[in-house]
């Protein structure tokens, strides 16, 4: 057997005016051909699927890397990167020549200026390369905006099953599982699916204590039977302007049977029936959030700004928070938070280390959020921000995010970066030496992500209201693309209304 491997994962929030260029991709890391093993080998869902397939019962003769590009959430994908990494995958499949199976990793909420479903094109393009007869299996994100294009294109797909995303590494197993079926059992998949016309704020999308943890202990359960592949609700990105935004619901199997239908109608009612959980998030203004951390009196507060959630596809350059923590009196222990910002970055490097910062900061990626900061205060400390990020997200990722400076202004530490990057992790600060266990404040750019790894050590966490592209305010946001009814936008009070939802069997 020859196995080809590739992976397109990116996560494009559509109100971020900036667009992500073909540099955004190679500070990530592109890799072509045999160079996608030896360089991410160990690295989250390619990670996954090369150990998955080390337990077959009989390895495939030969493993075919064919393109790599993975970069952190941002704007839209310019029409001329698109472009070129299809025309990557195009000539590496080219190289390869004939295969067996083809297994991707993908995001599924992955758009450009002009293709607002690049996991679909790709997915697509790839059908056509291959013809039908070969088995194309891809991961996807939770978040993943499904189409009906993914589903015709591909004989499987399986989404994550945890929010915070803690298994990235078991979804590319739980894939190359589901191809062994395909290949040695000579099952057919069989996919039957229903969209859902809601989306929802993505700070109680936790699978492991909030509304969603018992739709997700099913999908379990369903993928413990032999004839289920994969079992799968994807909860949406909802910062995501494209045609039939939605949850979504997918059940794939050995064979189509009235009792599957059913399986997926229970598992919509139960989706539709916590829509409003979901949306009951108690958020505060970037004054009041700071004032109530500050009176809990204990620490470390960790302060999730969802808003300009990086992990979002946000700038990571709002200075609602910053403002507010600059004009605290007295913050016990400090506070840390982080900036992205590359003209900052290059102040700080023009004074160096133990000079005088006097620059403005922030405000200049998303001005129609939040305008520069003046800043005043000390370098502490210059360096290139490069770690390695294991657990929400991705596990083994090596992260790049550029040059780093840390500026200190009265009793709060400003790290200020170059590039965006995990906004959920404390991995961030501890990569520079400062750290988030000892300080009075950390602001993490995350909706809800952040608790996997900071929950551990935090004395309570709270969240901010402020504004942004990842902002749970919808009716700020100018959705264009979108089918409607759609709730929240729309009030609905049955998934029926809405006619323009696709459901049945696929494949």
């Amino acid at each position: 057997m020859r196995i080809a491997i590739g992976q397109m994962w990116q996560e494009s929030n559509t109100f971020n005016r900036n667009l992500t260029r073909w540099s955004d991709f190679e500070n990530w890391g592109i890799a072509v051909g045999p160079e996608i093993f030896e360089r991410y080998g160990q690295t989250g869902e390619i990670g996954g699927v090369l150990s998955g397939i080390l337990q077959w019962p009989e390895p495939p003769r030969e493993l075919i890397g064919l393109a790599r590009f993975t970069c952190w959430p941002w704007g839209a994908v310019e029409s001329a990167t698109a472009k070129r990494i299809f025309e990557t995958f195009d000539e590496q499949l080219r190289i390869a020549g004939p295969l067996d199976a083809v297994c991707l990793v993908l995001h599924g909420a992955m758009a450009a200026e002009d293709e607002p479903d690049l996991s679909g094109a790709l997915l697509e393009r790839i059908r056509a390369k291959v013809g039908p007869g070969v088995p194309i299996v891809a991961t996807f994100d939770l978040h993943a905006n499904l189409t009906r294009r993914m589903l015709t294109n591909a004989d499987l797909l399986c989404g994550y099953h945890t929010a915070p995303h803690l298994d990235s590494w078991q979804t590319g197993e739980r894939a190359v599982r589901g191809l062994w079926k395909i290949l040695k059992r000579g099952v057919r998949t069989q996919t039957i699916w229903r969209k859902l016309p809601m989306f929802t704020a993505a700070e109680y999308h936790n699978t492991f204590t909030g509304p969603p943890a018992p739709i997700y202990e099913r999908l379990k359960q369903l993928e413990a039977e032999d004839d289920v592949l994969a079992a799968n609700v994807a909860m949406v990105m909802p910062w995501f302007d494209a045609p039939q935004l939605g949850w979504t619901v997918m059940l794939t199997t050995n064979r189509r049977e009235s009792r599957w239908e059913q399986t997926v109608d229970q598992l919509c009612s139960t989706c539709w029936s916590i829509r409003h959980e979901l949306e009951t998030v108690d958020r505060l203004p970037p004054a009041e959030v700071v004032k109530r951390a500050l009176a809990l009196g204990k620490h470390p507060i960790v302060i999730g700004d969802g808003a300009d959630a990086t992990n979002s596809g946000a700038p990571g350059d709002s200075t609602c928070l910053l403002r507010e923590l600059l004009a605290a009196i007295k913050i016990p222990h400090g506070a840390l938070t982080f900036m992205v910002d590359p003209i900052a970055v290059a102040d700080a490097y023009r004074v160096g280390v133990g000079g005088t910062f006097d620059s403005d900061v922030g405000g200049r990626l998303a001005p129609e959020y939040s305008s520069p900061v003046r800043v005043r205060g000390t370098v502490e400390k210059l360096q290139s921000v490069e770690w390695t990020l294991t657990g929400h997200i991705s596990k083994n990722l090596p992260v790049h995010m550029g040059r780093g400076a840390i500026v200190r202004a009265g009793d709060v530490q400003i790290l200020l970066v170059e590039r965006g990057g995990p906004g959920s992790s404390p991995r961030l600060y501890e990569s520079v030496g400062l750290d988030p266990r000892s300080c009075g404040i950390v602001i993490a750019k995350s909706p809800s992500g952040f608790r996997a790894d900071y929950d551990p050590f935090v004395a309570g966490s709270l969240l901010a209201d402020c504004p942004g592209c990842a902002s749970p305010h919808w009716n700020e946001m100018r959705f264009d693309k979108i089918h409607r009814p759609l709730w929240p936008l729309n009030s609905l009070a049955t998934p029926n209304e809405a006619n323009w939802c696709e459901s049945g069997w696929v494949n």
